[in-house]
């Protein structure tokens, strides 16, 4: 190892060592310090002692990650239920979805310091590690690597700009992620290619297509979202999904334009992350709407904007819709998955800002299924389709196709996870 690497190496260790009591301290003083309640130290590698059974350890960052590893954490819970199975989370928004499932363990996953990350894996002894997405931390990566577990990436996705910064570090990323990988099963061949050009060896590299495809749809929960607009009928109701924050005045100005054209429409604006819950709502009810909360014991039937302040309860909200606006779109975050929405037979439109799912989002526009829009003529759009029914249709009927078409990423990715974990 060169000189510079070992100081490079040194220099992570010695800076990750300082700050993971600085982030644990600050998350736990903070309002989200809360939402962890008693099992924050877990950030510290601090877990129960017991036996964990040397458990298949996946990890999905947060709420979209663990949509997408749901149906496959099940599936593989069927062909192997003597197997244990850990999951963790970096969030309390994650968390929550695993939250009424037997068959896993939820642990929250430790900061990237080697304190915390030694004393999470001494007392977890992993067998296998997966980790869904992009979610790379050297420390972590190099302790496993030291202990023989096999560590699988799955839904790989890495975009253009993301590999050009990762460019910056040379061969460095491929010593400390590359090289301590077993395996990416990637979402796309471009994806593919692109850890290649960061010198990632082609025989670790391979193609499923995207588990996001692979949704698992809850029956109940679309009943519910049916009684839920029946509620409100004939009003029809446009539901702007995971907004982040300076996206909800957008959305409020969105639905003002429309309604003026489209009288009794219904919004449901819905928060991404829970502790924005009250001041969405305030912003609503400060914008002049009369607002409402989705837990209010009563909702008035001539209220303008319900906020969706609940967690799990998506499909709900989205199939009681008539039109889906995913945000994450509509500043620069990168956009959200618009196929949760698709499943449930739902049509969905975008703001702009679409890059994280950019080939979904393509792949749905060219099929004359989904909609992308600027900002600026969102209002047009929505107006165009809510006094279309037959484009509505048409756009739903597309965007199942693509969906159905798309699926099959769960079963690729299990026979490939078969390989490496024994």
């Amino acid at each position: 190892m060169g000189r510079h690497k070992i100081m490079l190496e040194f220099l992570y260790k010695a800076v990750t060592f300082i700050l993971a009591p600085v982030i644990y301290l600050k998350i736990k003083l903070s309002s989200k310090g809360s939402a962890y309640g008693d099992r924050i130290k877990e950030l510290l590698g601090d877990i129960p002692a017991k036996d964990y059974g040397c458990p298949v350890w996946f990890h999905t960052v947060s709420v979209g990650e663990t949509m997408g590893a749901l149906p496959l954490i099940k599936r593989f819970h069927e062909l192997n239920p003597d197997r244990k199975v850990v999951v963790t989370t970096s969030t309390p928004t994650g968390a929550a979805l695993y939250r009424n499932i037997s068959y896993v363990e939820h642990l929250y996953a430790p900061l990237d310091s080697t304190i915390a990350v030694n004393r999470f894996i001494d007392q977890l002894k992993p067998s296998a590690m997966i980790i869904m997405e992009t979610e790379l931390w050297p420390n972590l990566l190099a302790r496993l690597k030291k202990n023989n577990v096999p560590v699988i990436l799955m839904n790989a996705r890495l975009s253009d700009r993301s590999a050009s910064r990762y460019s910056l570090l040379g061969k460095s990323f491929n010593k400390y992620i590359g090289d301590r990988l077993t395996m990416l099963i990637c979402q796309t061949n471009d994806d593919r290619n692109n850890f290649e050009k960061l010198g990632i060896s082609s025989d670790k590299l391979h193609i499923s297509g995207s588990l996001k495809f692979d949704i698992d749809v809850n029956q109940e929960k679309i009943a519910l979202g049916e009684q839920f607009s029946q509620r409100f009928a004939p009003r029809k109701i446009l539901c702007v999904a995971s907004t982040h924050e300076g996206e909800d005045e957008i959305a409020l100005n969105i639905f003002q334009k429309v309604r003026e054209n489209i009288p009794g429409l219904l919004l449901i604006l819905i928060p991404r992350h829970p502790e924005r819950f009250d001041n969405v709502y305030k912003i609503a009810e400060e914008s002049g709407f009369k607002t409402a909360r989705k837990t209010d014991a009563e909702i008035s039937s001539d209220v303008d904007v319900i906020i969706g302040n609940t967690m799990g309860e998506m499909p709900i909200y989205m199939s009681a819709s008539t039109l889906v606006l995913m945000a994450g779109s509509l500043t620069d975050i990168g956009g959200h998955n618009p196929l949760e929405a698709i499943a449930v037979n739902t049509p969905v439109i975008s703001g702009p800002y679409i890059r994280n799912f950019k080939k979904i989002f393509n792949d749905l526009v060219a099929s004359n299924a989904c909609v992308v829009a600027n900002t600026e003529n969102l209002p047009n759009v929505i107006i165009s389709l809510l006094n279309d029914n037959n484009k509505l249709t048409e756009l739903s009927r597309n965007a199942i196709s693509v969906l159905n078409s798309n699926k099959g990423a769960i079963e690729k990715t299990l026979n490939l996870l078969s390989e490496k974990i024994n």
